[in-house]
């Protein structure tokens, strides 16, 4: 099956690893459309997010993890240690293995908060992407959309946590956990996206006092979770110095707070705590170097598996239902030519086989060609729905060779 993918996580390499190849939507179109053009990927989906960046891949060339690798660090000055160093920390699956890898990591399983919802919705977007820029292919979109589905089912059916289920939930009950309630304390949100919207949100619920910003281009159209503030994103300087908790998730490629800005806004009788939520990051880390300042990552903040193992083992039942379903589909969809072209003979033959009784009706010429036409077409519907139902009944290879056969002696009946 020529399915693969490679990717970095949370779990594997560094936040500076990782932010290596945290690439723009326009730097990953390049890169898929590289690969395609020189026939090293029939096509390819993007999966990125602040704790994992993963390149899928339909095809079977296996110099196409070594050039997206190159490409990537091309853009940096890295020796060879280094280098040997980042690749080693690429993971590489296949065929079956990556189809039961993507349909766990859809249910959240291989999430950094363990079971959280939000990876249903990053998997969409990296496939809309895909579509939109046109470097996807059949195969993968709908593997894809096959893991959206198969997480659902699970989701209705199986509860796999009971801890929080998104990343701003969970670092604010951990936040709270260790600085105290967040209730009537000040905090400010940067960045409006997905993201940002619902740490801002979660702020709210946890009876903060939030603010988040906006760009003026985008207020007309933005979306502001109810209870919160807003702060046009150029004045998100005036008043730091009265928030104690300061938020920032967005894609921008600098720095939305700066050592040299916030080292003079800051009073230095409070202290402050700043969450980098973003990947390429947000927050200059040489704001640490500020004695009344805390700043945390993305990878300060994680939840370790609570799941009973029958729920991950009833998990793992229902997704080896899509897991059938995929690779049914996959197979069938190389044999449909072979399929259609053994309906179209067994249609001629019983067009031939029904040529006197033709002559022999009643009807007008029209009338005769509109019943030849749908006795011919309702032959072949009934053939191909036999020989795909028999697919449900018999090993693939098994099922190649019948195919073969009844090929050749279609051909032959010509």
């Amino acid at each position: 099956m020529d399915i693969y993918m490679t990717g970095i996580n949370y779990s594997n390499a560094e936040l500076e690893y990782r932010e290596m190849f945290s690439l723009t939507l326009e730097n990953q179109a390049i890169i898929a459309k590289k690969l395609i053009n020189l026939g090293m990927a029939k096509g390819c989906i993007f999966l990125s997010t602040c704790n994992r960046t993963e390149l899928w891949i339909s095809g079977n060339n296996p110099l196409a993890i070594d050039f997206f690798i190159n490409e990537v660090l091309k853009s940096y000055e890295v020796n060879l240690l280094i280098k040997k160093d980042i690749e080693e920390r690429f993971i590489v699956r296949r065929g079956e293995e990556a189809i039961d890898y993507l349909l766990e990591l859809a249910c959240g399983i291989h999430s950094q908060i363990f079971g959280e919802d939000q990876i249903l919705t990053q998997l969409k977007v990296a496939t809309d992407n895909a579509r939109e820029n046109e470097y996807v292919d059949s195969i993968l979109e709908t593997l894809f959309r096959t893991a959206v589905t198969g997480a659902k089912k699970v989701k209705t059916e199986i509860t796999l946590t009971n801890k929080n289920r998104s990343l701003p939930e969970s670092i604010i009950s951990q936040l709270e956990e260790k600085y105290g309630l967040l209730r009537e304390r000040p905090c400010l949100v940067i960045g409006n996206g997905e993201m940002g919207r619902l740490m801002a949100g979660c702020l709210v619920e946890a009876r903060a006092k939030v603010e988040m910003t906006l760009r003026q281009y985008k207020k007309k159209q933005a979306v502001i979770p109810y209870g919160s503030g807003v702060v046009l994103y150029e004045e998100r300087y005036n008043g730091i110095e009265e928030k104690e908790f300061i938020f920032s998730a967005t894609r921008s490629p600098h720095y939305t707070m700066k050592f040299e800005d916030l080292k003079t806004l800051l009073k230095r009788d409070k202290n402050y705590y700043f969450i980098d939520m973003a990947l390429p990051r947000d927050i200059d880390p040489r704001i640490n170097e500020l004695d009344n300042v805390t700043l945390l990552h993305i990878d300060d903040f994680g939840v370790s598996a609570e799941c009973s193992d029958e729920d991950l083992e009833a998990t793992r039942d229902i997704l080896l239902e899509y897991k059938h379903d995929f690779i049914n589909w996959y197979n069938i969809r190389t044999l449909a030519p072979k399929v259609n072209e053994i309906s179209e003979v067994i249609g001629e033959l019983t067009d031939c086989k029904l040529t006197k009784v033709y002559k022999n009706i009643n009807i007008s010429e029209d009338d005769k060609g509109f019943l030849q036409s749908s006795v011919q077409a309702a032959a072949k519907k009934a053939v191909s729905k036999i020989i795909f139902g028999l697919r449900e009944n018999m090993e693939i290879e098994q099922y190649n060779q019948l195919l073969q056969a009844l090929e050749l002696t279609a051909r032959n009946s010509r």
